[in-house]
């Protein structure tokens, strides 16, 4: 693979990678025989391995700007690249460990043998990035992920036997010397597979663990195509503020908007959520949220794969498609809202907690705002609340206006978890790793801020975002009041409050962020000073909010 890239960078790998190996060999023959002036030729050579890691890195840099075409020969440099300064990195930790080894001398040859075995791994694991960069085969680069979690089976060892020796010893300078030693190998272990999965992101043409390949390759007999022989193609489709990462799957060759399922890889916990809520959604409501095709775990992280559904993401539909396809998606979307709520419409208490919702967000919100956290103040005599204050003042009130019934939300009912199909007239959800039987103003206020996230700039645009607000509040006012639920208007003002201002930190556009605050401000100022003898009389001013 490197020596396609260029002969310059080829041989500067090939130095690099060589010099690297020397380095660990000393390191373990000095844990094996205890030669200190062995390892200190690591040192005598320091800087060597940086400068043929910047070599590498200004070749591929001169090769990404020459490239033509292929995203997998960019994938291919980038990898490159980052293999470099991992072997760098393993340079280094080498000279950290040499620093140690004095005191770690006097260590007991258990665990001098442990760190000998450890280094045994890396220097094994070296071989296979030498043959990986000839022929990057998947199954050989997997192996680096094996041999990073025996190094770290290794590493425990020595912590437990050192932990046991601090107990009872005299001189404690040789037992943590000899704990940082081990760190640092194992630390050599996570660069190893690093090293594994940049060369398998170069081989799949998109960034890619070593786990996550192993979950793919293991979800492949679940993708719904009939011949087996058929082979497939991953690409990068979203990457999400949790850390998971969204992948569309294809047949080789197909369009680029062909997929046949979605890939997703992130923490175990977030992902198991999502495959029993949208399982739950399958039982109760079928065809509305995607099939589960798959799901593999391990350890703290764990994959999905879903199916694939046809469709626009609202917001698309919004920005981009004629009026009719705009006016059709919206009413499908009130018809199918409305069949999920009388189906799953259950008469039990199941609060929102908005203002617990938004106080538990407040920090966040004002690391990137630091001007939101206000002290209040007097305006011509008059108190006015500052924000904390306004959300503790709401947040008792909001204590009084349970409703009286639960249904089925989505939970992140923004514009672009909800899919639109013209051919089929037919709406889907995704990401409903929130789903819940809860107070349907969630999904409400939550939908109608994304509305005004757009911010929309055309004038036509602007007039679909009020129409669109203004028609689902009103979709969602006929709902509450056929449930007869009398403090619909003021929990939704607590939740529009809760969205406007949450979802600002997210923002960094300054004006964007002051007008949704300035909106939840408001809104929360109105809750506060109205009837609490009379909440039906309360009215959200859904045209001052999306116009004003």
């Amino acid at each position: 693979m490197i020596s396609q890239i260029g002969p310059g960078i080829y041989e500067n790998f090939r130095f690099l990678l060589a010099e690297v190996i020397s380095q660990v060999g000393y390191l373990r023959t000095t844990c094996d025989s205890g030669s200190l002036h062995i390892a200190m030729k690591i040192l005598d050579r320091s800087g060597y391995p940086d400068n043929l890691k910047m070599r590498i890195r200004d070749g591929c840099t001169l090769a990404l700007k020459k490239r033509k075409g292929a995203v997998t020969r960019a994938q291919s440099i980038k990898a490159v690249e980052s293999v470099a300064i991992d072997l760098d990195r393993i340079s280094r930790l080498c000279r950290h460990c040499v620093r140690q080894l004095n005191a770690a001398e006097r260590a007991t040859k258990y665990v001098k043998r442990r760190h000998a075995r450890m280094l045994s791994y890396v220097e094994e694991g070296l071989g296979i990035v030498g043959d990986a960069a000839e022929n990057t085969e998947i199954s050989a680069i997997l192996k680096l992920a094996n041999l990073n979690e025996k190094i770290g089976r290794e590493y425990a060892r020595v912590l437990t036997k050192c932990k046991a020796d601090l107990k009872k010893a005299d001189d404690m300078e040789p037992i943590i010397a000899a704990i940082f030693l081990a760190q640092r190998i194992e630390d050599m272990g996570d660069a190893l597979q690093d090293i594994g999965d940049a060369f398998i992101s170069a081989n799949m043409g998109q960034q890619l663990s070593a786990e996550s390949y192993r979950s793919l390759a293991a979800s492949v007999d679940n993708l719904p195509v009939e011949d087996n022989s058929v082979k497939f193609e991953v690409q990068t489709l979203a990457q999400t503020r949790s850390g998971s990462q969204i992948s569309g799957i294809s047949e080789a060759g197909a369009d680029t908007d062909s997929y046949i399922a979605v890939f997703k890889d992130g923490k175990r916990r977030k992902l198991k959520e999502e495959r029993n809520k949208v399982n739950v959604w399958n039982a109760v409501f079928p065809g509305l949220a995607p099939k589960v095709l798959g799901y593999h775990k391990n350890d703290q992280s764990a994959s999905l794969l879903l199916e694939h559904l046809p469709g626009q993401t609202l917001e698309q539909i919004l920005i981009s498609e004629s009026t009719e396809t705009f006016d059709d998606a919206l009413k499908q979307l009130k018809k199918t809202l409305r069949a999920v709520w009388k189906k799953t419409h259950e008469k039990t208490s199941g609060p929102a907690g908005f203002m617990d919702q938004l106080s538990g967000r407040m920090d966040a919100i004002c690391e990137l705002h630091q001007e939101f956290r206000d002290d209040g103040r007097k305006i011509a005599g008059r108190e006015v609340l500052s924000f904390e204050s306004l959300i503790a003042a709401c947040r008792a009130r909001e204590k009084r206006l349970k409703s009286s019934y639960t249904v089925r939300i989505h939970g992140d009912f923004n514009l672009d978890n909800i899919l639109y199909d013209p051919a089929s007239q037919a709406i889907r959800f995704i990401d409903l790793h929130r789903s819940q039987n809860m107070d349907f103003v969630q999904d409400v206020s939550v939908f109608m801020v994304s509305l005004y996230r757009l911010q929309a700039l055309e004038a036509a645009h602007r007039r679909r975002v009020y129409y669109a607000a203004s028609e689902f509040y009103d979709f969602a006012r006929d709902f509450a009041r056929r449930s007869e639920d009398r403090t619909f208007e003021l929990r939704l003002a607590l939740g529009l409050a809760r969205s406007f201002a949450t979802s600002t930190r997210f923002i960094l556009d300054k004006s964007l962020a002051g007008n949704m605050y300035l909106r939840a401000r408001f809104l929360l100022e109105q809750v506060h000073v109205s009837p609490a003898r009379k909440p039906e009389q309360f009215v959200v001013p859904v045209k001052e909010l999306f116009i004003g």
